[in-house]
Parts: structure tokens; sequence; C-alpha cells
């Protein structure tokens, strides 16, 4: 079984890698759309100015941590020791052949350079899902039309990246509407998974220098630095709920002068 967590003000689900293979086999079962959204720190500040996201995140079956930097107050280390799910990472590593052979997968993604990324990232890891659909956002096609598509090709998974909230508004506005199992949302740490699987170009590699190349490359994603900034914002965020709190008992002694 798995817990609810708090980061500020954003609900995510923990639990562990075998409790989260044992949800996703059930929802693959179903004929039923079931969403996950995976959110990382990009999504805190999203979550909070959005009415949207928020709506999507409640409605959604599962929130999990996209990335090991917002956990950096629940020991993160210890969580991914005892087998629990702390980045997209380990949540991917539950996608075995038994859970996803003959299933097929339907990819939406923002631009040509997320579509190179991710295909190569599921060939490479799940040779065994067919990718049976892919939809680049730009192109000139309609929101029916894609639709459209993905009810032809009958898809077990989609997985969705757009711009800003785009991903989520269209599953929110078409979820009723797609005929397929499972949704994962992969906008917010698309970014985390293009520079954690760069691609080094074969120049690089005759010089010898493909790991300089990558480390360099992750270096503003790596989790020193996103740690930094989670301490960052979540400094910020109790500063704010102090000075809420301020104001609210400064408005109570006022109203009690007042009586």
């Amino acid at each position: 079984m798995g817990t609810r967590i708090k980061i500020m003000d954003l609900e995510v689900d923990i639990l562990s890698e075998e409790t989260l293979r044992e949800e996703v086999a059930g929802y693959l079962s179903l004929d039923v759309l079931n969403i996950i959204h995976l959110v990382s720190l990009d999504y805190i500040d999203t979550y909070e100015a959005n009415d949207l996201v928020q709506d999507a995140l409640i409605e959604s079956d599962m929130v999990l941590p996209g990335e090991k930097a917002i956990l950096s107050t629940y020991h993160v280390d210890v969580l991914e020791t005892g087998g629990m799910v702390v980045d997209y990472r380990s949540a991917g590593r539950i996608a075995d052949r038994e859970l996803l052979e003959g299933k097929k997968c339907y990819l939406v993604m923002k631009d040509q350079k997320e579509a190179r990324v991710v295909y190569r990232y599921l060939i490479s890891h799940y040779p065994f899902l067919e990718i049976v659909g892919l939809y680049v956002a730009g192109k000139e096609v309609s929101q029916e039309a894609l639709i459209n598509d993905i009810n032809t090709k009958l898809p077990d998974l989609i997985l969705i990246s757009m711009e800003d909230i785009q991903a989520e508004e269209w599953v929110h506005s078409n979820k009723l509407k797609i005929n397929a199992k499972l949704c994962v949302v992969l906008s917010s740490v698309m970014n985390l998974i293009i520079r954690e699987n760069i691609h080094v170009p074969k120049f690089i590699k005759k010089l010898r220098l493909g790991s300089i190349y990558a480390c360099i490359a992750r270096i503003p994603y790596s989790n020193f630095w996103r740690r930094r900034i989670f301490r960052k914002k979540m400094d910020n965020y109790n500063n704010k709920k102090l000075l809420e709190k301020a104001d609210v008992n400064e408005e109570l002694s006022d109203e009690k002068q007042g009586q």
C-alpha cells in the first residue's frame, strides 16, 4: 500500500515499485482511461498558480514524484533503498516484459526533439512495447483528428508531453473521448528525461569525449542543483505561509478590537 504526502501544497503518492506495478497492471486490464501524472520541481509553481492544473491532479488516479529533488525533506535515499518510487526512472523499472509485452503505445510529444528522445528511450529499454502512433504538437492536425487517430490505433498506453499546461488541458477536456487504458503525463519531467538521456554526437564519441559531454549537459538538472532549488522554493513557501498567518492574526486582532 502507498501513502500520500504534501510537498508544499502539492499532494504526491508515495508507494513501492511492487505496488505501482500491481496498480498499473490493474489499469491496463480495464476498459476505462486511467491517468498518472509524473511531477517535478517545475510543477510546484504551476500547480499553485493554475486552477485547471489543480483540478487535473485531483481528478487523476495517481500523482508520482518524477524526480528525487522534490522528496528532499523525506529522506529520499532511504525511500529509494526501500524500493519506493522516487523518480521517473524507478517508476519505469516496473514496466517489464510481462507487464507490457503485446501492449500498444501512442506518443503525443511537444516537438521533434522530444519525440526522438522518447522514441529512442522506448525502443532501447522496452523493445517489447509496440509503438503504434506518434503525434508532434504544432502539426496541422485538429484535436478531433488526433483523438480519432488514437481511437483507431487502440493503444493501451498514451505517453503525453506538451508545452506549459497544454497536456493537462488536453487530458482534462478529452479524457472521456479517448479509447485507451492508461495515460501518463510527462510534461514536467521531460527536460530531465532529455538531459539524462542525452544523445552524444558521433564526432564527440570519436574524440572519446562522450562521458564529459553528457556530464556537462546534465549539470543544470543534476540532483545536487535541483535540491538547492527545492530548498529555496521551500524557504519561499514557508515565508509566504508565515506572512499569511500573520495577516490572519492581525485581521482577527482588529476584529476583536472593533467589537
